[in-house]
């Protein structure tokens, strides 16, 4: 045996005993792809709004539309556009498995540019520091092709505090089932499991529900992010995403 395949032996052994005592004497198994849970993101901002660049500044993970142009030089800018403006980013992709240029041919083919929507933050650089972090947006993930021309809104992480699971009838308007023979056909449809934002971003009419946080209620506002097939797949989800306020009944 070399010096190299000797290393390697004493590396491997060392992770194994170390992981074996950390757990108890249970032996731990690798983080796999299929056991990454991809975090839940709701819109915030919209991307013209006057706040947005500081907003954007000051957030950790976002997902937000990307133009990305891929020659003579990788660059982009957030929203949707013809021609490259003024103000540029520069992408880092070492988060990725699959380099960002790869998958953005899997999603656009040749067209140039390409419009994605990526989730990532600015600033962030892996694995070295970058030297201009305010110009380079670091990628955790590439979603699907932008549709439309927008504008449309940023999105951010939202925690289990802000989220809940409800069994829920439709809903057509507040006038109630009294004065609206939509909202009184709704009422005779069935309840639906619905995962709800329940902070959700600006000011606007919205449905509220009573929620417990710390052994306190209160009533809270929210929008309805997804409905679920039936109740299996909301425990299924909830249980995957570590969410615990869920009704069903």
């Amino acid at each position: 045996m070399n010096a190299r395949h000797a290393l390697t032996l004493v590396v491997l052994t060392t992770w194994q005993t170390s992981a074996w005592a950390a757990d108890g004497g249970k032996e731990l198994k690798p983080m796999l792809k299929q056991d990454y849970v991809a975090p839940l993101f709701a819109d915030g901002p919209r991307l013209d709004d006057p706040g947005f660049e500081a907003w954007f500044k000051a957030q950790g993970p976002v997902k937000l539309p990307f133009t990305i142009w891929r020659k003579p030089r990788r660059i982009g800018a957030v929203g949707v556009h013809t021609t490259a403006p003024a103000k540029v980013l520069r992408f880092n992709d070492g988060a990725l498995g699959v380099p960002l240029n790869e998958r953005l041919r899997q999603a656009c083919g040749d067209a140039d540019p390409c419009r994605i929507w990526l989730s990532g933050r600015l600033g962030e650089s892996m694995p070295l520091p970058d030297p201009d972090p305010s110009t380079a947006f670091s990628v955790h993930a590439v979603h699907e092709v932008v549709q439309g021309e927008g504008p449309h809104r940023a999105q951010f992480i939202r925690g289990p505090d802000c989220l809940a699971i409800r069994a829920l009838k439709p809903l057509h308007c507040a006038r109630g089932a009294q004065r609206c023979e939509a909202c009184k056909a709704a009422l005779a449809q069935p309840a639906v499991p619905k995962l709800l934002d329940l902070c959700p971003w600006g000011e606007a009419a919205r449905p509220t529900i009573e929620v417990e946080r710390e052994g306190k209620k209160s009533w809270r506002v929210f929008d309805v992010l997804r409905s679920f097939a039936d109740e299996a797949e909301a425990q299924a989800f909830s249980q995957r995403h570590g969410l615990t306020d869920v009704q069903l009944r």
